[in-house]
C-alpha cells in the first residue's frame, strides 16, 4: 500500500493492514534477495475480468513475462486456487501456497480430517497423475497448502518449542518449502521502508513517483550487493552506505548558495575517473594523501581525494596510480 488519503478514483481502504487508506499495488519480488521483477497497480475492478477471482488475474499478469521459465513462485492464500496452479503449471511454471478450505475443488477430506490430530501429523492428497497435490499438517492448528513443485511422498524435519520443550516433528515438504522461500514481498518492503525517501503533496502521482524512485534504489542495492566486486573500508556495506554514496554522487558539486564558478566543488571528469571512481574535493580538513604515505613514504597533505572509497588522494596522478596498484593486487 503508498499511502495516500486524498481524492483519488482507484484508492482502496484496507482496515486490516498498517496503513488502511492510499494505492494497492500489487509485487512479485524474489524469494531471496527481494529484488523486485514487476509491479501493478491495482485501479478497481475492470470489466470481464473476473473469471476466477482477482487473486488468479495478479498472478497471470506478474508472471507472463516469465512462463516457460520452470520458476517456483510463493503466495499466500489470497491468490490460491485449483484453477491458478492448474493454469500456472501448464505454462511451465511451479507454484505454492496456503488455501482456504473453502476454495472451489479442495478436497472435503482435507478439511478437518480425522485421522489428522496430533501435533506433526499429515495428509497428502495427489490430484491424479499430475504434480498437484494438496496437503493438511498438524502444527498448532491445521495449515492447508496446495502445490505443484513437491513431491508427495517427501517429508523434512521440523523444530517447535514448547516451554522448555523441543518437540521433533516431520513436515511435508509442501510446508517446507512455503515456510523457507515466502516473505520476498515482505523483505522488500522493508528495505524501502527503512530509509523512505519523499515528500508530503496533494498529487497522488508524486507518491506513485517517490513508490517508483524508491523501489529502484532497493533493487540497484541488490544488484550492486550481488555483483560487486569493489573492495570498501567497512567490511558490512549497508544499504545505508549505498544510499550515502549514491546520493553524493547525485549532487556531485551543487549547492543552494550562490558561489562563484571556481569554488564549486565539482567532481574532475578526467581520464583520472577511473573503474567509476571519481575524484572530487572531500568534504573536512586537508588529510595525508594516502597513496604518497604507503607507496612513497611522503607526507603531502591534501583536500581531495576518491569520492566513492573516501580516501584523500593529491592531484599530482595519485589517484589513477593508487587504484590501478589496488587493481593489480585484486
Amino acid at each position: 500500500m503508498i499511502k495516500f488519503s486524498g481524492r483519488l478514483a482507484f484508492r482502496q481502504y484496507m482496515p486490516a493492514k498498517p496503513i488502511k487508506r492510499g494505492m494497492k499495488v500489487w509485487m512479485l519480488c524474489d524469494a531471496k534477495s527481494a529484488y523486485l521483477s514487476n509491479f501493478d497497480v491495482y485501479l478497481g475492478r475492470q470489466e470481464n475480468r473476473t473469471e476466477h477471482g482477482l487473486g488468479y488475474n495478479v498472478v497471470m499478469k506478474l508472471t507472463e513475462h516469465l512462463r516457460n521459465t520452470f520458476r517456483w513462485f510463493f503466495f499466500d492464500n489470497y491468490f490460491t486456487s485449483l484453477p491458478l496452479l492448474q493454469r500456472l503449471m501448464d505454462f511451465g511454471l511451479y507454484a505454492c501456497g496456503t488455501v482456504r478450505v473453502n476454495r472451489v475443488g479442495f478436497p472435503k477430506d482435507l478439511k478437518k480430517p480425522r485421522d489428522v490430530r496430533n501435533r506433526g501429523e499429515s495428509k497428502v492428497l495427489q490430484y491424479g497423475d499430475t504434480n498437484l497435490t494438496a496437503t493438511v499438517w498438524k502444527d498448532k492448528r491445521l495449515v492447508h497448502h496446495l502445490s505443484t513443485l513437491s513431491d508427495p511422498r517427501d517429508t523434512r524435519d521440523a523444530q517447535r518449542r514448547v516451554g522448555r520443550e523441543v518437540l521433533r516433528l516431520q513436515q511435508p515438504h509442501t510446508v517446507f518449502a512455503y515456510n523457507q522461500f515466502m516473505g520476498g514481498v515482505d523483505l522488500h518492503d522493508q528495505f524501502r521502508m527503512k530509509y523512505n525517501v519523499g515528500r508530503c503533496s496533494k498529487k497522488w502521482w508524486s507518491y506513485l513517483f517517490w513508490f517508483c524512485l524508491n523501489c529502484a534504489i532497493v533493487n540497484a542495492y541488490i544488484i550492486y550487493k550481488a555483483t560487486s566486486t569493489r573492495i570498501t573500508k567497512k567490511k558490512r556495506y549497508s544499504q545505508l552506505d549505498f544510499r550515502q554514496e549514491l546520493f553524493r554522487a547525485l549532487i556531485g558539486g551543487y549547492s543552494k548558495r550562490k558561489r562563484s564558478v571556481g569554488d564549486v566543488d565539482r567532481p574532475v571528469l578526467l581520464e583520472e575517473n577511473i573503474h567509476g571512481h571519481v575524484n572530487s574535493r572531500l568534504p573536512g580538513q586537508r588529510t595525508t594523501c594516502k597513496y604518497h604515505k604507503r607507496y612513497l613514504n611522503q607526507r603531502k597533505e591534501t583536500v581531495y581525494g576518491c569520492a566513492i572509497c573516501n580516501v584523500h588522494l593529491c592531484k599530482d596522478g595519485c589517484h589513477a596510480h593508487f587504484h590501478n596498484r589496488n587493481l593489480q593486487a585484486a
